[in-house]
């Protein structure tokens, strides 16, 4: 028996609508295998669903929006949200029994599409399922949208994801949204959704088109350079390879991202010309694979060949009184060649 048959089976002697939800449903329309799943739990009252819950044996992360996990599920009870503070968690939340009311306070029409669990039969209130056959990433409610400004962002990260286009409607509205109450912590979270994804080039045109290289990072990035650069983000063939183009164009600050990914990106950028001794240079440092990589596989013949790739040069000789020296001048006797 599947998770999801266990959790049907578990369900059915109390309701008759529940609901996959969310990214989940929006995976399985595209023909993708979801990591993880969201259903939503209607005709039970509160108490009555944590009774449920803990019969069950899942575990309560968001009691204050009734939302429980139980292994690569979250149950929750349907709901409606009204901002009344700042921040992600500073909302009102009313348990809805109404499956359209309810499915407004999701982001995008893609994210709306609800999936009855014991019949299959699909709600789809605001035109997810055609938004998703045109491959167009559209908001869904201009004010409950911009309740949240994470979502800007989350704009950003699906279209590098999935190689949907942003609605227009959708962009103007993202620019307007100030991203000033977002931590580091959650704008690193979206980022590294789209540091992972396939169509790194379709983050980058967000990521200037929604202004978030303005208020996130306070770049200014022409056209000319967005042409060049998404010519080699058309692959993505490493988590770093965003920052550390980046970086290279102009120098800002993002030491909020983690060291895993901060430190590949702090790697020194290739020259126009690139020689033997510049190589066995920079792998006194590292093992110069992931440069490799992160500069579309330069060198990599040669990097293997003088055991360079996956190992750091070491020094034959190094003078204990003059290491520094010592290293350089070994360095300076190799013979000086073009590899590239």
């Amino acid at each position: 028996m599947s998770e999801l048959e266990e959790i049907t089976n578990f369900l059915k002697p109390y309701t008759k609508r529940a609901y996959l939800v969310g990214g989940a449903v929006r995976d399985i329309l595209l023909n993708k295998t979801p990591m993880d799943f969201d259903i939503e739990i209607y005709d039970i009252e509160p108490n009555q669903f944590e009774s449920l819950m803990q019969k069950l044996g899942a575990k309560g992360v968001g009691k204050s929006f009734f939302v429980y996990k139980y292994k690569n599920f979250d149950l929750s009870l349907p709901r409606i949200e009204n901002k009344v503070a700042k921040g992600h968690k500073g909302f009102n939340v009313k348990v809805c029994q109404d499956e359209k009311k309810a499915s407004l306070r999701r982001d995008f029409t893609i994210n709306s599409i609800m999936i009855n669990i014991f019949t299959n039969k699909i709600l789809d209130f605001y035109g997810g399922r055609n938004d998703i056959k045109s491959k167009i990433i559209r908001h869904i409610d201009d004010i409950k949208f911009k309740e949240d400004s994470l979502r800007v962002l989350r704009a950003m990260q699906f279209a590098s994801r999935l190689k949907f286009k942003i609605a227009p409607e959708t962009i103007e509205l993202c620019k307007e949204i100030n991203l000033n109450d977002l931590s580091h912590d959650r704008i690193y979270k979206e980022f590294e959704k789209m540091f992972y994804s396939k169509y790194l080039y379709y983050g980058f045109y967000y990521f200037i088109k929604l202004d978030i290289a303005k208020k996130v990072f306070n770049l200014d990035i022409p056209p000319t350079l967005f042409c060049k650069l998404s010519k080699i983000y058309k692959i993505n063939p490493h988590p770093s390879y965003f920052l550390y183009y980046l970086k290279n164009y102009k120098k800002f600050n993002f030491d909020f991202f983690p060291k895993n990914i901060k430190r590949p990106a702090l790697m020194k950028k290739k020259p126009k010309k690139i020689s033997n001794r510049f190589l066995i240079a920079l792998s006194l440092k590292y093992s110069l694979k992931t440069w490799s990589i992160l500069n579309n596989n330069c060198c990599k013949e040669w990097l293997i060949e003088n055991n360079l790739y996956e190992k750091k040069y070491k020094p034959q000789k190094i003078d204990p009184k003059n290491p520094k020296k010592s290293i350089l001048e070994e360095i300076k006797k190799k013979k000086f060649d073009i590899i590239n």
